[in-house]
């Protein structure tokens, strides 16, 4: 048995949790699992997984290893699979991370399609709004409102997403519309962000001359994007969100109020990244292009 298919063995051992749901997940007897894995670390010369009755985890030294295998077997297949016009369909998992509103509202709705095309694809998928490191949290792909400049990471823009600040009717009637940037200093503004991160309290928009900057008072800072919308709802300030976003929401009966539309925010990048030293896998290409083709395609994008 070659290298490359124990390796395969052994990510699926972890991944199933157990021998018997890895040797049933590829079709081979159990104790052929087992000898396959014995046989990889008698070479290694290190034990790759601690063994109970019920369930196998990895060692400090197999979680190593286990990085390394993935884009050993990554690489590999992506290989064999450049000039194979006959090659099958993608299968595996795929680990995804991007903000929840991006999930929720975009891609959980549509995912069936997707699915449909690669139904031997697992995809595993967090919806979170902190910031995620695709190396050290093992994460094939993070999709964020960012451009980075990491010489570990790749960051592929995918476009660019067009901003509306808002308010809730009921705040705009406490406090007055405002009509230019300078009336923003008898405003509020929701705070959003990570707790003791600098500007959080910042509006920006683009005025004749470039950039406008100002920091407003705040009464309440979020760090995720459905408790910055439901703090802008119930009147507690002005925020900042995808005009998609905004459109979206109306349509639900939560409508906000677009304010000060003569200096919009400018756009966010939206980017693919993922670690450089992982080639893009045929799961990893596949799901990229879907995504991009789903958010153009639903309007996410600035035109």
């Amino acid at each position: 048995m070659d290298r490359i298919r124990q390796y395969e063995i052994f990510i699926q051992i972890v991944e199933s949790g157990n021998f018997t749901r890895a040797a049933e997940a590829l079709g081979l007897p159990r104790s052929t699992v087992s000898t396959v894995l014995r046989a990889l670390e008698d070479r290694l010369g290190e034990q790759l997984l601690h063994r109970t009755t019920r369930q196998v985890r990895p060692t400090p030294q197999g979680e190593q290893f286990l990085e390394v295998a993935r884009e050993l077997a990554d690489s590999m297949r992506s290989a064999e699979s450049l000039f194979d016009s006959r090659s099958g369909p993608v299968s595996g998992r795929l680990r995804v991370n991007m903000t929840s509103q991006l999930a929720t509202r975009i891609v959980l709705p549509n995912l069936a399609s997707f699915q449909a095309r690669h139904p031997d694809l697992e995809l595993e998928l967090g919806a979170s709004d902190r910031l995620i490191d695709p190396v050290q949290d093992g994460v094939d792909l993070v999709v964020r409102a960012a451009e980075l400049a990491d010489s570990e990471l790749i960051c592929r823009k995918i476009g660019a997403i067009a901003m509306a600040s808002c308010a809730s009717r009921s705040y705009l009637d406490t406090h007055g519309v405002p009509e230019n940037p300078d009336d923003l200093s008898r405003h509020f503004i929701v705070g959003y962000g990570p707790w003791g991160a600098p500007d959080t309290h910042v509006w920006e928009g683009l005025g004749p001359e470039g950039l406008i900057r100002r920091t407003l008072k705040s009464r309440v800072t979020v760090d995720n994007t459905e408790a910055y919308w439901t703090a802008a709802r119930h009147g507690r300030g002005i925020v900042q969100i995808p005009r998609y976003h905004l459109a979206d929401r109306a349509e639900a009966g939560q409508a906000l109020v677009e304010v000060l539309a003569d200096f919009p925010p400018p756009d966010l990048p939206l980017s693919f990244v993922y670690p450089r030293r992982r080639t893009a896998s045929p799961r990893l290409t596949v799901f990229m292009d879907w995504l991009s083709d789903l958010v153009r395609a639903e309007g996410f994008l600035a035109s």
